[in-house]
């Protein structure tokens, strides 16, 4: 089987400054694929993300220049030739986008879609979440792509109840997230430096402005507790700066803005706890990565996270600091508590493997292949 992905990364993540979900998915899954005789290409802004974070064997990048990247009228019509040239070419037997085609990037979803009619291959879209802007779509080119796949996967079952709920579909399955547990691993002797990580975008979708204000309350009955926000951000963090600043907060939080897996993996372990305060998520991918490090977690209580972690994890009321900074005191305070919280974890993310989900990803794109 061969694969052309449609992997148009922003500016902001091929540069360095920030990789999410659908990134670290799409890496994984076709270094997977590739694993099972897969042959996966990718039209790609370059550098290709792949080399830089050290999935060299993933797939067969296919680089575009950024040189139109801003200007779509330009920028789209020579993507759909290229991409074009490269499924005839390659022979390809799918037209594969690893990210949804909502918000900002709906207008790529012209390219894979003709692409698709044009050379009579199925058209596979991945779905990660839903945020509440995308509910109400209305762009005929994106509503045409997910009415005219073969089939929709989603990374949990809510996520594809969502896309069921909002959007014509032919068929949805769900395929799910794993973790890398030979990255993501507790180091026994790391010396806790934080009370408490987060570990993602920093966004207002994530929840950042309701753990800044929970760790206020916090910080009333552990004065010297510190908080580490990790992760980058598509713009400047002087707006979050300004908010730790005006809640007096600069002696207990820090920022360490985008960081290597390597980097990830360190700081996790000098942490005691983990919280995820976000307003929306599809499966919850850091949540997972910081139980194989040995972290106890603390989530938003959302449909996929309860869905996927709710077992294991601490389930906190979405936009509740008073809940949120109470949830985070009983484990700082509660080693037994911490301990029992993290032990769960762990046999959580045992049953997460990337092989299992590219092995079912398989099996979902050879049923659409089928006649």
């Amino acid at each position: 089987m061969k694969i052309l992905a449609f992997f148009t990364q922003p500016s902001h993540v091929a540069y360095g400054k920030l990789v999410g979900g659908i990134q670290r998915r799409f890496l994984e899954i076709s270094s997977g694929l590739r694993k099972l005789g897969v042959e996966v290409s990718a039209l790609e802004y370059g550098p290709p993300l792949a080399e830089r974070w050290g999935y060299s064997a993933a797939y067969n990048p296919i680089e575009l220049n950024r040189r139109f990247q801003k200007h779509l009228f330009l920028d789209v019509p020579r993507l759909l030739v290229q991409a074009l040239v490269a499924c005839l070419k390659l022979k390809c037997d799918i037209v594969y986008v690893p990210g949804r085609l909502l918000g900002g990037d709906r207008v790529f979803a012209i390219a894979p879609l003709i692409v698709s009619f044009l050379c009579r291959k199925p058209l596979v879209i991945v779905f990660h979440h839903l945020r509440p802007r995308d509910y109400g779509e209305k762009n005929p080119i994106a509503l045409l792509a997910y009415a005219q796949a073969k089939v929709c996967i989603a990374v949990s079952k809510s996520t594809a109840n969502e896309i069921a709920e909002n959007f014509k579909t032919r068929r949805i399955a769900v395929a799910g997230n794993g973790v890398n547990p030979e990255l993501f691993k507790r180091v026994e002797k790391q010396r806790k430096e934080y009370d408490a990580v987060y570990f993602g975008r920093i966004s207002q979708e994530k929840g950042i402005h309701t753990l800044l204000l929970a760790w206020k309350i916090v910080i009333q009955k552990a004065p010297s507790a510190q908080l580490l926000l990790m992760g980058g951000t598509v713009g400047k963090l002087e707006a979050y700066e300004r908010i730790v600043a005006g809640l007096k907060l600069e002696q207990n939080v820090s920022f360490t803005g985008f960081v290597s897996d390597e980097q990830a993996v360190t700081l996790l372990n000098s942490s005691r706890i983990f919280v995820l305060p976000s307003t929306g998520e599809g499966f919850g991918l850091t949540v997972a990565e910081a139980m194989a490090a040995g972290l106890p977690c603390i989530v938003s209580d959302l449909p996929a996270l309860r869905e996927n972690f709710g077992s294991a994890a601490i389930l906190a009321k979405v936009g509740d600091e008073k809940g949120l900074a109470q949830a985070m005191l009983d484990l700082m305070l509660n080693p037994e508590e911490c301990e029992q919280v993290r032990e769960r974890g762990r046999q959580l993310v045992q049953q997460l493997s990337w092989a299992n989900v590219a092995k079912k990803e398989l099996r979902i794109l050879e049923s659409a292949i089928k006649p």
